[in-house]
């Protein structure tokens, strides 16, 4: 089963606005992340900050057709805590014993990234699988994580840490070398400011 967990935090310090809302190409950052993704899902757990952002997403969504794949919108189980409780609430609505992480301010995700991925993943003896590339940097919020993992990740909240990589040195990781699953590094390219969407318009 390929199952997707959307991570769209909500508001960007860096933008002034919520990314997966902005123009790119003429369409939504969201809609640029979900169409390669629902081409091949089981399955897509979009994780949101609140419910306002909830009714502006449900809007936006409007032009995607979803075949057959179950698509869910949820909300932080427990708010401003980072990408790490975006994970913890999609792994805890999923029904997929692994998911694969994808933020919503990454436009430019491949098939052939996606398929990868999940070939990798069934190896089935690691907890999580993480692009790393060759100088050591690992790509967290484009990485699968099991479902096991959802007590893993309520022990660091709780102790107040509130970064993936935590998680990941915590787990038995397969990690994968960025260049046998996207050899341009498009899939990991993110926008994290205003000039970036600039750039790629």
């Amino acid at each position: 089963m390929k199952s997707f967990i959307i991570l769209c935090g909500g508001m960007s310090t860096r933008m002034g606005q919520d990314k997966g809302s902005m123009n790119l190409y003429g369409k939504s950052m969201i809609i640029h992340v979900l169409e390669p993704i629902v081409k091949v899902a089981d399955e897509i757990i979009l994780v949101l900050h609140d419910e306002n952002q909830v009714k502006i997403y449900k809007n936006l969504l409007k032009e995607l057709k979803y075949n057959n794949t179950i698509f869910k919108i949820c909300t932080d189980i427990i708010k401003e805590q980072g990408p790490l409780a975006g994970i913890l609430t999609g792994l805890m609505n999923t029904v997929s014993d692994k998911s694969l992480i994808i933020p919503c301010d990454s436009p430019f995700i491949s098939e052939l990234f996606i398929t990868k991925m999940f070939e990798q993943s069934k190896d089935t003896n690691f907890d999580a699988y993480v692009p790393k590339w060759s100088d050591g940097h690992i790509e967290p919020l484009h990485s699968i994580y099991k479902k096991d993992l959802i007590y893993t990740i309520k022990k660091l909240l709780n102790q107040d840490i509130k970064d993936v990589k935590s998680l990941i040195s915590k787990s038995n990781v397969k990690f994968i070398n960025v260049q046998s699953l996207d050899i341009s590094g498009r899939s990991f390219l993110n926008i994290n400011q205003k000039k970036d969407i600039l750039k790629f318009n």
